[in-house]
């Protein structure tokens, strides 16, 4: 009996507020969730990004950077719908509240508001796409792979072309010590030499491959705790090797290089 009469109640108010004009029912809305008494879900297009460091991302290679883009843009846009459908779904329940029985509205928190998460999101994705835009990463046409999946003879005429020894010393910071680095390209394969020390010792090797897209995949191990570990991709550019990245050391030295292919 008690879910019947709260039925009919509801709809005998839904009714009410059908009978009132759309710029009516807005305001009654706006006035009630901007009170701050009850808990109104933001709309998605109000939500701010939250910052997230690009830093987060600057090991990872061009393909993982174009999926996780691809699918932060799907999450927002999913996230947002479900922020939208409960920002409108309180608007209308404010709007009842206010006029039939108003003082019931007060803490009320009637839907989900998902604006920490959307926030969070989008700030992955700004993070993401500055990432793919400062690496010059490729973005494939939609449904297409990040990178062929076949070599073709031009893809494999790049990576002959491409062999050789690439070295250099990178540019840092004012207060750290210039780097020295060796990457030897062979067909496929990379490998070679980082020096984070005045000296020239070695303080990590180099592994790694070059894709069918010219893209260089570096993976580096440091000799100890205190050198740099981590994947870093290279951009090819005629005879020069271009990579950026930061240190692991206290004084995160952040390191630049063009290696020349001598």
């Amino acid at each position: 009996m008690k879910a019947e009469v709260t039925q009919r109640t509801a709809v005998r108010a839904k009714m009410l507020v059908r009978g009132l004009s759309r710029s009516l029912r807005n305001s009654l809305a706006v006035i009630v969730c901007a009170s701050q008494v009850v808990g109104c879900a933001s709309s998605p297009e109000s939500v701010d990004a939250r910052y997230v460091s690009p830093n987060a991302y600057q090991n990872w290679s061009c393909g993982q950077l174009v999926d996780e883009r691809m699918r932060l843009t799907k999450e927002v846009e999913r996230i947002s719908g479900l922020q939208r459908q409960n920002a409108n779904a309180d608007a209308a329940m404010m709007t009842v509240g206010v006029i039939v029985f108003w003082p019931v509205l007060i803490g009320l928190a009637a839907t989900k508001d998902r604006k920490d998460e959307l926030g969070r999101l989008k700030g992955e994705y700004d993070a993401v796409d500055l990432s793919t835009r400062t690496r010059q990463c490729t973005m494939p046409a939609p449904g297409a792979p990040s990178v062929p999946a076949v070599p073709t003879p031009e893809s494999a005429a790049m990576i002959a072309d491409a062999a050789g020894v690439y070295k250099g010393k990178g540019t840092t910071d004012s207060w750290c010590v210039a780097p020295t680095m060796t990457v030897t390209l062979k067909g496929d394969i990379a490998e070679g030499q980082l020096s984070e020390l005045s000296s020239g010792a070695t303080t990590s090797t180099i592994s790694g491959t070059i894709d069918n897209s010219g893209v260089v995949t570096l993976e580096f191990k440091g000799t100890n705790a205190n050198y740099f570990s981590g994947r870093v991709d290279g951009a090819l550019k005629g005879n020069l090797l271009s990579l950026q990245f930061r240190s692991k050391t206290a004084t995160a030295c952040n390191y630049a290089f063009d290696l020349q292919k001598g």
